[in-house]
């Protein structure tokens, strides 16, 4: 769209590309916009079924067409002023015609280039008569000869190259705007999945109950489907196996990615295993306990070795198998033994670093300080390299475990 104003006098011109999206040869001369007082006035009947003050009952509602009605509104400013604004995708909720007291979601795409052309299509959407935007008169004509765009009057005049919004045209939308848009299906699947997410409490409950269980959990991001199908899994193998409820009484099971013991003494079951697979580690927990029994004293002799700095697990973690735990810290005590058996530790250590938090993980973890203070060190670190990472970051992680401590006390 390009806008030549004229100095004496009140028309505005506006040449409105038409024929080729890219490089156009032909354009129309439109010498007649619409006028803000003539938007409000033909808006009229959509601002009556949208506005806010209609929603109180049903605050998500009002929330939503308030937040939409500002963004339509900033978007009808743009073209009004003769400026180009993004496309932008809203949502609005409307009473149900038929049915009293429901409401519905309208989905509002605002992409057109000119500001009739937006009018005209937000009623059309609602459904709402466009008679007075079509009576408002659009006087144009064809120029008396064909208008040929070159490079070099884009470059001159700073005017908008259709070439260049042909390759922008399709922008990513940005969070809200997807929030705004998906909202409504979201609570459609929500409504949905509720029989199934009833069944899931309901199981979850039983199990915990009648199997004696100190918490049952799951991973994140597993589908309610499958997820129940995990559960009745397990209520299946507890009715067809009685002695599972002896085994598991007083222990806590996690639907995760691997079937195992955690080293916490948790049972981990994976969800892509069938039962049989879950039944040999249940019946092998007994044996798996005595495995339990070793994990104080190899993190004990960690400490012993770093001068009683405090072994732990992240705050915030997905379960680890005890086997491969134990392996973890078998490796790191070995290399610490070594390692003391050559040199010895900085003289600016304190006599002791309890005040310090370690935790060991997976060969090819990182070596780093996590948010909460503690220092995260995978088991294949080279004892020097863990040495010289403590003395350079022992004082900032003794502030950040203070002041995590502290936020969390409040």
């Amino acid at each position: 769209m390009i806008n030549l104003h004229l100095r004496q006098a009140r028309w505005r011109f506006v040449l409105l590309l038409k024929k080729s999206p890219v490089l156009p040869d032909t354009v129309w001369l439109q010498v007649r916009g619409l006028s803000s007082a003539e938007v409000a006035t033909a808006l009229r009947p959509f601002y009556f079924l949208v506005h806010p003050d209609l929603f109180c009952q049903h605050p998500r509602a009002q929330h939503i067409n308030d937040s939409s009605l500002k963004l339509l509104n900033n978007h009808l400013d743009l073209l009004i002023k003769d400026q180009k604004p993004s496309p932008i995708s809203l949502q609005f909720y409307v009473r149900n015609k038929n049915l009293e007291g429901n409401l519905h979601t309208v989905d509002l795409c605002l992409n057109k280039p000119s500001l009739r052309d937006t009018v005209h299509g937000i009623l059309s959407v609602f459904h709402l008569p466009t008679k007075y935007v079509d009576s408002l008169p659009e006087r144009s004509r064809r120029p008396d000869r064909k208008i040929k765009w070159s490079r070099s009057f884009y470059d001159a005049t700073g005017v908008f190259n259709p070439e260049e919004e042909f390759s922008t045209a399709r922008k990513k939308e940005d969070l809200y705007s997807w929030l705004i848009k998906n909202m409504g299906e979201a609570e459609k699947r929500l409504a949905v999945s509720e029989p199934i997410r009833q069944d899931i409490v309901n199981l979850q409950a039983g199990l915990i109950e009648e199997l004696g269980l100190t918490k049952l959990t799951w991973q994140r991001g597993l589908g309610t489907t499958h997820l129940r199908g995990c559960l009745q899994g397990l209520r299946s193998l507890m009715m067809h196996h009685q002695e599972v409820k002896d085994i598991l009484k007083g222990r806590a099971i996690h639907f995760g990615n691997e079937t195992g013991v955690s080293f916490e003494g948790g049972v981990i079951l994976s969800t892509s295993e069938v039962r049989n697979q879950w039944l040999k580690l249940i019946v092998k927990l007994p044996e798996q306990d005595a495995v339990l029994q070793r994990i104080p004293g190899m993190q004990k002799a960690v400490s012993n070795a770093l001068r009683d700095i405090k072994i732990t697990h992240r705050k915030y973690q997905s379960y680890v198998l005890l086997e491969n735990y134990i392996q973890h810290l078998r490796r790191l005590v070995t290399a610490l033994g070594d390692y003391r058996g050559r040199d010895a530790f900085p003289k600016t250590w304190p006599e002791s670093l309890s005040s310090l938090e370690l935790v060991v993980e997976s060969a090819a973890g990182p070596l780093m300080l996590s948010p909460t203070g503690q220092i995260l060190a995978p088991s294949s670190c080279p004892p020097w390299l863990l040495v010289n990472f403590i003395t350079e970051n022992m004082d900032q992680a003794e502030k950040t475990i203070n002041d995590y401590h502290r936020l969390v006390s409040l």
